[in-house]
């Protein structure tokens, strides 16, 4: 049995009710649970929060509802322990689950092809512990990341890493891009993913998109490119 998780707490430093925003007309929290909807191999859906509002939309779109104890709510909590929280719960309901497919409740570039595409990875490969999706970096390569100190700049980390300034000199560097993290129900509990994803499991594979097929939402020029997006999305599907 696969399952969709989605986290989505109330409350937000940058956009009010973020989840709840309006995005092309409809809530920001209902494009992941359309993108589970229009998966295939999904068979049940649930939202994990402690926001009443973003619970009443999950139940109208037909998703079950996980309530986020108290001690697991607010911005510092880390994001692994719930989710290792809603699993556990899923699995108490759910005696035949095998499979997790997480989404963030702040994303609209997410769509069931990609979620059915990370569990048929999984399915074709026994020894795959997940899937995550991710982008490529070249501009924001980490190795010209900068940090302010005394209030200047410099490298960040290392003070004495010398870098070129040819990208295509560097080793390929990836991250998450707020799609899908789709991992079997132990990996949860092993805590040894990659940092700081702990819940993936040791052997990971990636997903590759281009990078506007992935970004959340934190604040309104954020929304303005998902918006683009929305109305692009059909003619981009040959690059993305």
């Amino acid at each position: 049995m696969n399952v969709v998780i989605i986290t989505a707490r109330k409350g937000s430093e940058t956009i009010k009710n973020k989840s709840l925003h309006q995005v092309a007309g409809k809530p920001l929290i209902s494009y992941p649970i359309d993108a589970a909807r229009n998966a295939k191999k999904i068979d049940r859906i649930y939202v994990d929060t402690d926001g009443e509002e973003i619970a009443e939309v999950g139940k109208k779109m037909g998703c079950s509802i996980i309530w986020r104890p108290a001690e697991l709510r607010g911005p510092e909590v880390n994001h692994g322990e719930v989710i290792k929280h809603a699993v556990e719960l899923v699995e108490e309901l759910e005696d035949s689950l095998e499979n997790v497919v997480l989404l963030l409740g702040n994303v609209v570039m997410v769509d069931g092809q990609l979620i059915d595409l990370s569990l048929t990875i999984l399915e074709e490969h026994p020894e795959f512990d997940s899937v995550m999706s991710v982008w490529e970096a070249a501009d924001d390569h980490p190795f010209r990341a900068l940090e302010v100190e005394d209030g200047f700049l410099h490298p960040y980390g290392d003070p004495n890493r010398q870098v070129s300034t040819a990208r295509q000199s560097y080793p390929i560097a990836y991250f998450y891009d707020q799609g899908v993290w789709t991992f079997r129900k132990h990996t949860v509990y092993e805590r040894k993913g990659p940092n700081p994803w702990w819940w993936l499991g040791e052997k990971c594979y990636p997903i590759v998109r281009t990078w506007v097929t992935g970004r959340d939402i934190h604040t309104l020029f954020d929304v303005a490119i998902a918006e683009w997006y929305l109305e692009n999305k059909d003619r981009l599907k040959d690059i993305m």
